[in-house]
């Protein structure tokens, strides 16, 4: 689509199945169309069976625009405040402690380090929700948490339940709908998975033994009194984890190869990391504002490798002008992202890694996503309008963190004998979050004994 958007300009239309999609092409429409006109873009395709039966209309990411809608976001808004964000940088700390020394048990050998970012990033999300650490991939929380994962991911492709895609046929009587026998049948596993981490958190505050986490403050009588059910509280917290661990480690592990085939920037960042932190400590929280360097990498990364890779898709509940079109209630909106952050006018060779680009963009990018003028805005990876992502902060801390104390610590080569990473568009699956292949490097250890501080240990 990215062909398609220089061709035919800010606004396209196609038909996919049932529906007309609007594709949008230009940051001036995304800004006027999903933020200014939010009210009426903010909603999701009907799916009578893959949201409302399976999900029993409680996943935020597929749920209509409404009440229930609005008061899952002002909870989630509460929840991932900046000053509640700041309170988790000792798990981040943690967690990503936690991740060196895993990458330094093999650090002449080369690793594929997929296993052990999303252990890290699994775990800082449990702990953040939950108060739960978890020690390996291989971990029943983990099992726990991708059952439900998997089925909905599965349910998610396009065509699996022809309800869903022909909404007329929802209208029939159930003994004609074949797809309801097996959605009730996936529910129950799902609706499992969601409950066990959340039952179990609440059998803690009963005994006064709960940790500190999101989830302890979803079961407090300031978030009761709202009008949270169990179970509502438990799609919330379950949908934290599910989201925030796989965009981070996927975001994580596709700055590592990057990095790894792009030497010269990745030395750049080294460069500022001794130049700031130097050798006596490792980085933190508060070096960011002095390291323009790492966290230019990490916005060019989410600029070359937007999650989920179609997009911002939305639908519309009323009619929508923007200049001299006019998008009818019903249609799916579809912010081209790919095609925006390609642009080769704003991003010359926008397919290179050049972090060198955001050397003086210093804001999160919730700041910028605020702003008046949408050609200030620095990405759409983390959303556009009333579904943005309320956890951006959150995330982005932990990338700029992570890949600071990564770099003090090592330098990430290629594998011996081979010379380079492959970076070419071929390195990453051809699937909606598009995580990078399999890949080895090396994780070099750039002074002995770095990893052996008192803080790291």
């Amino acid at each position: 689509m990215r062909q398609w958007a220089l061709e035919y300009g800010e606004l396209f239309q196609i038909r996919v199945g049932w529906y007309n999609w609007v594709v949008v092409n230009s940051p001036q429409a995304m800004k006027e169309i999903f933020d200014k006109q939010s009210s009426s873009t903010s909603s999701k395709v009907p799916a009578p069976i893959g949201h409302d039966i399976i999900t029993g209309g409680r996943r935020m990411f597929t749920m209509p625009y409404g009440t229930k809608w609005r008061l899952y976001r002002t909870v989630c808004h509460q929840l991932l405040s900046p000053k509640m964000t700041e309170t988790f940088l000792p798990t981040q700390s943690l967690e990503i402690k936690q991740l060196l020394q895993d990458l330094a048990r093999r650090p002449e050998h080369e690793i594929d380090p997929q296993d052990c970012v999303r252990r890290m990033s699994f775990s800082l999300m449990m702990t953040a929700t939950y108060g739960r650490s978890i020690p390996s991939w291989d971990h029943e929380d983990v099992r726990g948490m991708l059952k439900g994962r998997q089925i909905l991911g599965k349910i998610s492709r396009p065509g699996y339940f022809m309800e869903d895609e022909l909404p007329l046929l929802a209208k029939l009587p159930h003994w004609l709908q074949p797809s309801r026998k097996e959605a009730n049948q996936l529910a129950i596993p799902v609706h499992a998975a969601k409950m066990r981490l959340w039952n179990i958190l609440r059998e803690s505050q009963c005994t006064d033994s709960a940790p500190e986490c999101f989830g302890k403050k979803l079961l407090s009588k300031d978030f009761q009194e709202q009008g949270l059910t169990d179970e509502d509280a438990a799609w919330i917290a379950s949908g934290l984890v599910e989201v925030g661990s796989e965009t981070t480690s996927i975001t994580l592990l596709n700055l590592m190869l990057h990095l790894a085939s792009n030497l010269k920037h990745q030395d750049k960042a080294i460069a500022e990391l001794n130049a700031v932190v130097g050798n006596d400590r490792s980085p933190c929280f508060e070096d960011l504002p002095q390291l323009p360097y790492v966290r230019a990498c990490v916005k060019e990364v989410l600029r070359l490798h937007p999650i989920p890779t179609w997009g911002v898709k939305h639908y519309t509940d009323n009619d929508v002008i923007y200049k001299q079109w006019i998008i009818p209630k019903g249609t799916v909106v579809l912010g081209n992202t790919w095609a925006i952050q390609y642009d080769p006018i704003r991003y010359p060779e926008p397919e290179k890694f050049f972090p060198e680009r955001y050397i003086s963009h210093h804001k999160y990018a919730a700041e910028y996503a605020a702003m008046a003028d949408p050609l200030q805005r620095d990405h759409y990876a983390f959303g556009a309008g009333r579904r943005i992502c309320p956890g951006s902060r959150l995330a982005e801390n932990t990338l700029n963190l992570a890949l600071a104390h990564i770099l003090w610590c090592f330098r990430i080569e290629p594998a011996i004998g081979d010379g380079s990473v492959d970076a070419s568009s071929d390195a990453w699956e051809e699937t909606a979050f598009r995580p990078p292949k399999p890949f080895k490097v090396r994780f070099v250890p750039r002074e002995d004994g770095r990893i052996l501080l008192p803080d790291y240990t």
